[in-house]
């Protein structure tokens, strides 16, 4: 019997060690490092894309060193924060989507650059394709100009007498051309489909928030669909906050919308996406190259509704919303 367990033993050793003997046995310690608009929730090396990593056999202190900045609404200082960055060694840059890749690029192109939760890299012209993007930027894409038919959907199952809404979008230097164009396209056709009149809104940041709801509530828009993007994000207690001022419903795809006070947020499940970049990382750090890793499409998505907010709205929310929430905050 113990012979036996003994040969079980060294199977399992066999089996499990190369998970975790890639970066001993070439003596290195790996640096990866994330930038992103705000400060973390959690301390650098923690969270669903750390636990995934931990869970491919990347240690971090022993095979990995995290490394994290933090530009605030100052997109424009990514480069710089990049090349602060590549003066430590680093080896893998960890974005969140296709503007800040984009800036990192701008500071090198041979160092890999995994999204994880880009709208379009294609689009963006990060990569030649979604099989082969042919370049430094590979990563997971959540496909945000998809998701604002089902916004107004939403929207429109909630208050079935809506018959104005209006759409916030930040416009960047990054995210002009088809990407820009392409979620005009995407929420006008599916605003058509529903017979609801569309107010679209463009801010550049700055104090714009202020005047976009007043005249959301001048033009008499019942509801808003909030856009992702970085300054959106980064600002987003403001957001939500003058939507409650101006009694307007609103939705977005962001994870932390709802619980930021919107009202609905429908979009990519945050801690699945972290943990399918991770999964591109590990391939990275076993050798493959970022141009020939597929670039992924996120396909797990939550619906999460805030009752507090609808209560300060007013609303009461129908069964048929709450009935298919992923959660509801109380």
């Amino acid at each position: 019997m113990r012979r036996i367990g003994l040969a079980v033993i060294v199977a399992l050793s066999l089996f499990v060690a190369p998970l975790a003997v890639v970066a001993q046995q070439s003596g290195k310690v790996s640096r990866i490092a994330t930038i992103a608009s705000g400060a973390p929730p959690v301390p650098a090396g923690q969270g669903p894309f750390y636990d995934r990593l931990r869970e491919l056999g990347w240690i971090q202190g022993r095979d990995i060193i995290a490394e994290r900045r933090a530009y605030g609404d100052q997109i424009d200082r990514i480069p710089e924060l990049a090349a602060e960055l590549m003066r430590t060694g680093v080896d893998i840059f960890v974005v969140e989507g296709a503007s800040d890749a984009e800036r990192v690029q701008r500071a090198t192109r041979d160092i890999p650059i995994v999204t994880s939760r880009a709208g379009d890299i294609v689009l963006a012209g990060l990569a030649a394709s979604l099989a082969r993007p042919g370049g430094n930027v590979t990563g997971i894409q959540t496909l945000q100009p998809d998701l604002i038919p089902k916004h107004l959907s939403l929207l429109k199952e909630a208050f079935p007498r809506l018959v104005r809404a209006g759409i916030l979008l930040q416009q960047s230097s990054a995210e002009t051309g088809p990407i820009f164009r392409d979620v005009r396209r995407q929420a006008e056709a599916g605003a058509k489909a529903l017979g609801i009149r569309l107010q679209s809104l463009t801010i550049h940041g700055g104090d714009e928030l202020q005047s976009a709801f007043a005249a959301f509530k001048s033009a008499r828009a019942e509801a808003v669909v909030v856009v992702r993007s970085q300054y959106l994000s980064t600002h987003m207690n403001t957001v939500t906050d003058l939507a409650l001022k101006h009694r307007l419903p609103t939705i977005s795809d962001s994870d932390r919308f709802a619980s930021r006070g919107g009202l609905m947020s429908y979009g990519y499940d945050f801690r699945e996406t972290q943990r399918a970049a991770a999964d591109i990382v590990d391939k990275i750090l076993r050798g493959a190259k970022p141009s020939d890793i597929p670039i992924q499409q996120a396909t797990v998505f939550h619906l999460v509704v805030n009752l507090k907010t609808a209560k300060a709205l007013s609303l009461t929310m129908p069964p048929s919303i709450l009935v298919r929430a992923d959660e509801i905050i109380q």
